[in-house]
């Protein structure tokens, strides 16, 4: 009886000391070297499951401790910790399960700073070991060499599509990047004492924040910065606008739950804030968690200064417990603007507005500043609504052509313009040439942007007015040039009329100088787009005195535009202006459809006796009447434009055949 006593006390105690073996007191992960929270699932602390998975401790396959985590069935749990591109992960993970049949993964799935999960990234180790006896769980291993560079977090996820899913201590560790510790020389750094070595000298803090020099995480030299507890520092550096920041900087924690940034601001000369849209590259989450290794994580700032910068501030703020900084180093790049252009002979006072506004005629808010400026130190600004003009007195030697070259640029697009404009002596427009600015000052290449506006003189010119003009927003321009070029006009038109005389129109016009002309074609339309030559008029050639020309138009339509196309012995030649010129058979007559494919409806206010149609060449090709519904058959006509006259021509149209 007593060696069985004996038997059965060595049993009991064989049993305790295995089951002592299976949960070691060391799980070969120390919390504090494990990226994981509660990774030996002593509770259901810290890790997350999906919908309808059921998910539990359990103690009969614990690894390490008294218990292991169990997913009954089907199902998924995760944890997810943030992450710094560029790190390398490397993991440990003890599970079983009773049934290898189904599916059981262990995953690392990584995600942007949109939540997205980042593609073709995801780590995935299936867990195949069917547990035993011996209640011992499997070990396994998933690493990544370098988290891609967008990603702000790692998900370790495990999954079942049934069974049982037994798992314990599952450790990660994570290590940074490696960093190239460039103090950046004092010379090559605009801000001041970036390295803390000179204590906190060059560094403003606000009220409240309790800043110091610290020793342990030094990255450059043997000092850095540190805030204790909530607060801001910051220091500034001036700039121009358009100048392009970039920043380096060293940080680290203690404690990642608190919001720690990197923040980039821009000042006017007057001190003023000058918004700019928050973005990752202007505003940066500081995350890291520093670890005995004593070292600080890289980031990176960059931001172009908006319109009217003077200044530009980096800031360091701590949501709470310690923030850690060094090697603050910031670069500045002033953009780079287009040359300013050699002008010959420029036609222009003041183009490139050094003299203020003078010279212009303005309306609005209309000034010089040296913000933004191509040629020399100032440019013309626009603000919101208003305009501003310059007249030019012209003459015909001075050529058949102009061309403006001038810098501009806009913040927005709200239809801000240039415009050449032609006027005779009454001061009515023969034409412009407008050009729309759409070069937004804060796209590449930053600044405004060369626009070139040319094209042909109306011959009747006699002033040439440049204005540029916006409807709200801003309109920066600089470096004004106004050229001629091109043969002298070879007429120089002092009058072009047209009047009714009758049934038929009187074109009359008159030159007072001619060089090499040659004739005048009198061009005839109905719409405008279409022109035919009614007659050419031969040219006296070279005078320097008064000639008067004239021609009648016998078959005028109810509504009649004129033109001259006056053309030198070379072959050169300009355009009048238009006239127009309307008869009273306008209102008395309407044909109905234009274009039609078959039929046409006369409506008149006069008995028709008889209709004539002509081609363009004024040959008559058909004679109808039409019938007692006022309609007319065209289907023996070929496709074109024919002239439509009624009753001997007393009421007359121009009308398109189609078929």
């Amino acid at each position: 009886m007593k060696n069985f006593t004996l038997l059965i006390c060595f049993l009991l105690l064989t049993l305790g000391f295995a089951g002592t073996a299976n949960a070691t007191d060391d799980c070969g992960c120390k919390d504090s070297e494990n990226a994981l929270k509660n990774g030996n699932f002593e509770s259901l602390d810290y890790w997350k499951k999906a919908d309808g998975t059921h998910f539990r401790l359990d103690e009969a396959y614990n690894q390490c401790g008294r218990y292991n985590g169990l997913i009954d069935q089907s199902g998924y749990v995760y944890q997810e910790v943030a992450i710094t591109g560029g790190s390398a992960i490397n993991m440990s993970v003890y599970g079983g399960t009773h049934d290898v049949s189904k599916s059981h993964k262990f995953s690392l799935r990584f995600y942007d700073r949109n939540g997205y999960e980042i593609e073709n990234e995801r780590v995935t180790v299936d867990m195949d070991y069917q547990v035993t006896g011996n209640g011992r769980l499997k070990k396994f291993t998933l690493s990544k060499a370098s988290v891609p560079a967008n990603a702000v977090k790692v998900q370790f996820r495990f999954s079942a599509s049934g069974g049982y899913f037994k798992i314990d201590v599952a450790c990660m560790s994570i290590t940074p990047p490696p960093t190239t510790a460039d103090c950046c020389k004092d010379s090559e750094n605009s801000l001041k004492n970036g390295s803390f070595e000179d204590g906190t000298n060059y560094w403003v803090k606000t009220q409240g924040t309790n800043f110091r020099q610290d020793d342990p995480y030094s990255i450059c030299g043997k000092k850095n910065g540190l805030i204790e507890g909530a607060g801001t520092i910051y220091q500034e550096a001036s700039l121009t606008s358009g100048t392009t920041v970039n920043v380096s900087v060293y940080g680290g924690t203690h404690d990642t739950g608190q919001n720690h940034q990197f923040k980039l601001e821009f000042y006017s000369s007057a001190g003023a804030l000058i918004p700019v849209a928050e973005t990752p590259q202007n505003l940066v989450q500081m995350n890291y968690k520093v670890t005995q290794e004593h070292k600080l994580q890289q980031y990176n700032l960059s931001e172009r200064a908006p319109l009217g910068a003077t200044k530009v501030r980096i800031s360091v703020i701590s949501g709470g417990n310690f923030f850690k900084v060094d090697v603050v180093c910031m670069t500045l790049t002033p953009p780079t603007t287009p040359p300013c252009e050699t002008c010959t002979d420029n036609k222009l006072v003041n183009g490139s507005f050094e003299n203020g506004v003078g010279d212009w005629t303005t309306v609005g808010n209309v000034f010089a500043d040296a913000t933004i400026a191509v040629c020399g130190s100032k440019s013309l600004i626009l603000a919101g609504n208003g305009s501003f003009t310059q007249d030019f007195a012209f003459e015909s030697s001075l050529g058949n052509a102009v061309t403006l070259n001038i810098f501009a640029a806009v913040k927005e697009n709200r239809d801000q313009k240039i415009e050449v404009i032609f006027l005779d002596g009454s001061n009515k427009v023969l034409g412009t040439l407008t050009q729309q600015i759409d070069k937004l000052i804060s796209s590449d290449p930053w600044g405004m942007q060369k626009y070139i506006i040319a094209g042909s003189i109306p011959v009747t010119t006699k002033i040439i007015r440049i204005k540029g003009s916006g409807s709200e927003d801003y309109l920066a321009v600089d470096g004004g040039c106004l050229t001629f070029s091109g043969p002298p006009l070879p007429v120089t038109l002092s009058a072009f009329n047209v009047k009714k005389e009758g049934t038929v129109a009187t074109l009359s016009w008159s030159t007072t100088s001619e060089t090499n002309s040659d004739h005048f074609e009198v061009q005839h339309s109905g719409d405008g787009k279409k022109w035919e030559v009614l007659d050419i008029v031969a040219a006296q050639g070279e005078s320097k005195s008064l000639v008067p020309y004239s021609y009648t138009h016998t078959n005028p339509l109810a509504s009649n535009l004129y033109r001259l196309r006056m053309v030198d012995l070379d072959g050169t030649f300009a355009f009048s202006t238009i006239k127009s010129l309307k008869f009273d058979g306008d209102a008395q007559l309407s044909v109905y459809p234009n274009p039609t494919t078959d039929r046409i409806v006369l409506n008149s206010s006069q008995a028709i006796s008889s209709v004539k149609f002509y081609d363009q060449r004024g040959v008559l090709v058909m004679n109808a009447l039409p019938d007692a519904s006022n309609a007319i058959d065209v289907t023996k006509l070929s496709q074109g434009t024919y002239f439509v006259k009624i009753n001997d021509g007393t009421l007359t149209r121009k009308i398109l055949i189609v078929r």
